[in-house]
């Protein structure tokens, strides 16, 4: 329920009532006694736009929302101090996600984690009774802890409950000023400040104070690298997270909300912060009966504006023919990065096109991308970048001499809708039928040809079997309740054959638009079982068997259409014209790169460093911080299985050295492991099927939970696998699939073990074999006949780097 643009800027009397009203939708995210426990922002409404003028005066700031407490003090000067609310600000509470900061100390002060430690986000868990719930985005990439605290990530502050001592929890609660824990609390729940003992509100200043060492009382003793990881997630919650209002405002802060219950029933929104940073001078705190943190945050936020501490230089828009890329670096992190537009354009098509198809079709693309990304290019503003590298922007990879043609050859060209870049889309595959814009996104401007694309009508279609529980998820994490899915069919389609409407016979409501059940299948199983809305459904004994064609939303140039046409001779104007027939081929309005542009453009963190506690007082908000020295194996974990870091560690460099040995190759400088927290997870981020074990991309290697490996016996097996996929791709480029695949298992099965030779004749398998399985034996069977191919060639005299 986002507000309204009318009431942004409305006097404080509407923004009252919106608070009130609030209190009744909010009541809802906290229930029961297996609580389901959403932080800040997830299911209240987002009144975090505005809650009070930003005309407000300093004598104005008082009169924050009749509803809301706050309380603003100096930290050294006690007699300088606003409030309001004291009834509120007096009444012992549950602090809710404010004590994740000392969850955090103690796990980094006890080595439960470390700075680089990495966790997928599993989204929802249950521990000690408790149902978690993380509505944070989604970066599919594991978070560093720093990261953790900014996102207010319940998951991975739940995690850490089986293996945090509590009475080092208590040592450094004592230390921060709040009382320890009773052994009658529940662990998990209590570090994420929804059991054990209630505080005042008023009190929690005085924690961050001695968390953070600012203010006169005497800081919680702490190693200077942990006082970085919490100032980094402080100030990344000010700036990218919950608290991201202060960043809004032009206010920088070491912040942490939470939602918590009130004492009286309902919950409430609180905020707690220090500003400006890195040398804050004043504390304050909001409760906000009836919302969530980053309500909370909103108020603190013009609160802290109209009292005129010093703040934070608002981010600089990108000029010139830069883009700010915000790269997803191997511990979690993200790196901010200058790139000229043409560089970023040719690392979009290595990571979105077809890595084989003919010219036209990568100049189709290029303008494509570059349109796209000139008309997107403030989407991360907030976060001190332009564009992100996933799929919510544009997927970069290492660009390659095509693709670095292919940005040169259409350099400065865009597609333009009255003289500006459009609005512009693609997708992978449109299955024939090309969709509307309007479809997906109710409002978007219809630019595309809405009709059929024979160039790509010839793809195979996809089939995919989901069983009835697992629909049932999906529906559930769409909002739809019910206990048992009697029936599920398609009610409406649209003029492309997509589906609009499904009905979920056991549900309520019973109808669920076609792209919300694809993106909760989506985000629930992976985005490899229903890869587009245009399919039908039909029952099976123990679920429901979809079978559709196209990848993707459809909507703007079709990436295989576009590989197909300029096969048969199209030109890139031909292709964009097929396309975007409303749309003319132009210049971009980027002006030259002048002198001073690479400094307006230069890379910024997503939040101040955290130097240690002598040099923060000195450090410039805007310095970049040090990079951690580069590892061989860099391995990023879910919490719940960090013990496995060493065991794992050491077999990656086991694997990596024999199979360099065997093949006379040169180990990789680094390798990056990524172990997913669950299936759907490791789905989600690589696009494989469920049977699939690991994954590789370059130096990249993904892997299911190291326990699902461990039980089903593929551990050392899986990890050898993908190790050698690593060392051996880049000397087998462009040979088929099968080339690959059977080198990376005959030299991980036994690096020393003699050629088996195959019996029969053995056809080898195509690439689509190998990647569109439609079972995990046809996957297997595929597979086999791979490394028979290899071995066949081997056993010949050929030598493995000759194979063909």
């Amino acid at each position: 329920m986002p507000v309204p643009a009318q009431l942004q800027d409305a006097p404080l009397a509407r923004a009252r009532a919106v608070l009130a009203a609030a209190a009744v939708l909010c009541s809802a995210a906290v229930s029961g006694t297996a609580l389901a426990v959403r932080d800040a922002g997830t299911e209240a409404p987002a009144l975090h736009a505005r809650v009070m003028s930003p005309d407000a005066r300093p004598d104005a700031a008082a009169q924050a929302p009749a509803g809301a407490a706050y309380f603003v003090r100096h930290l050294t000067n006690p007699r300088e101090r606003r409030e309001q609310r004291a009834d509120i600000l007096d009444a012992p509470a549950l602090p809710g996600s404010v004590v994740k900061a000392v969850t955090l100390v103690t796990a980094l002060e006890t080595g439960v984690v470390t700075a680089e430690t990495g966790a997928m986000c599993r989204r929802v868990v249950t521990v000690d009774g408790v149902r978690f719930v993380c509505a944070h985005p989604d970066l599919k990439r594991p978070l560093t802890p720093a990261e953790a605290l900014g996102h207010s990530c319940n998951d991975f502050f739940v995690s850490l409950a089986p293996r945090l001592p509590r009475d080092q929890v208590n040592r450094t609660r004592l230390a921060a000023g709040l009382p320890p824990l009773p052994s009658s609390a529940r662990l998990a729940p209590a570090l994420v400040g929804l059991d054990g003992p209630r505080v005042t509100p008023r009190a929690l200043i005085d924690v961050l104070a001695r968390l953070t060492g600012a203010g006169t009382d005497p800081p919680v003793p702490m190693r200077a690298t942990t006082k970085a990881v919490l100032l980094e997630g402080l100030a990344g919650a000010a700036s990218y997270g919950t608290a991201s209002a202060l960043r809004e405002r032009g206010v920088t802060a070491w912040a942490k909300t939470g939602t918590a219950p009130m004492p009286g029933g309902g919950v409430a929104g609180v905020v707690v912060a220090l500003v400006p940073a890195p040398r804050p001078t004043h504390g304050l705190v909001v409760v906000a009966p009836g919302a969530a943190g980053l309500d909370a945050a909103a108020i603190a936020a013009d609160l802290a504006a109209a009292a005129g501490p010093a703040a934070a230089p608002s981010a600089r828009p990108t000029t010139g023919n830069m883009i700010r890329l915000g790269r997803t670096t191997a511990t979690g992190a993200v790196r901010v990065e200058a790139l000229d537009i043409d560089d970023y354009v040719a690392q979009v098509l290595a990571g979105e096109g077809q890595p084989k198809a003919a010219d036209a079709a990568q100049q189709a693309l290029a303008i494509t991308a570059r349109t796209f990304a000139l008309a997107n290019r403030d989407r991360h503003r907030r976060e001190g970048f332009d564009l992100c590298d996933t799929t919510h922007c544009q997927v970069v990879k290492p660009a390659t001499p095509v693709t670095r043609r292919a940005a040169a050859t259409t350099a400065g060209q865009v597609l333009l809708q009255a003289g500006q870049p459009a609005p512009v889309f693609y997708s992978a595959s449109c299955g024939g039928r090309l969709e509307r814009a309007s479809q997906v996104w109710p409002g978007a401007a219809d630019l595309s040809h809405p009709d059929r694309d024979e160039a790509d009508a010839n793809e195979p279609p996809w089939f995919a079997e989901i069983r009835v529980a697992d629909v049932e998820r999906a529906l559930r994490a769409a909002g739809l309740r019910g206990g048992r899915l009697r029936g599920l069919r398609v009610l409406q389609r649209n003029q492309s054959g997509r589906v609009i409407r499904l009905r979920a016979d056991g549900f309520s409501p019973p109808e669920i638009s076609g792209n919300d059940f694809r993106t909760a299948v989506g985000r629930v199983l992976g985005w490899q079982h229903v890869k587009s809305t245009a399919f039908d459904v039909d029952r099976t004994g123990n679920g429901y068997r979809f079978r559709g064609r196209g990848f993707g939303h459809g909507v703007g140039l079709c990436v295989v259409g576009a590989g197909t046409r300029a096969t048969r001779g199209d030109s890139s104007e031909q292709i964009l014209r097929f396309y975007f027939p409303t749309l003319t081929i132009g210049r971009s309005a980027v002006a030259p790169l002048r002198a001073d542009a690479a400094a307006a453009t230069a890379p910024r963190p997503e939040s101040p460093p955290a130097p240690a506690p002598a040099a923060a007082a000195a450090a410039p908000a805007t310095a970049t911080p040090t990079p951690a020295p580069a590892t061989d194996v860099q391995i990023a974990l879910p919490v719940s299985e960090e013990p496995a870091r060493a065991s794992l560690l050491a077999l990656v460099r086991r694997a990596r050295d024999q199979m360099a040995a065997a093949t006379g190759l040169k180990a990789p400088a680094s390798l990056r492991v990524t172990v997913h927290p669950t299936v759907e997870s490791f789905g989600r981020a690589t696009g494989r099927p469920w049977w699939t074990s690991g994954a590789t991309s370059g130096s990249d290697i993904a892997l299911l939970p190291v326990t699902i490996l461990q039980q089903q016996g593929q551990l050392e097996r899986t990890v050898r696998h993908e190790v050698a996929h690593a060392l051996l791709d880049g000397a087998l480029a462009g040979r088929p699939l099968w080339v690959r695949e059977g080198a990376a298992i005959y030299f991980s099965t036994d690096a020393d073990r003699a050629p088996r030779s195959s019996s029969g004749r053995v056809t080898c398998p195509s690439d689509a074999e190998l990647l569109q399985a439609s079972s995990a034996g046809a996957q297997r069977d595929a597979y086999a006949r791979a490394e028979a191919c290899f071995a066949r060639q081997i056993l010949a005299g050929r030598k493995w780097t000759d194979v063909r």
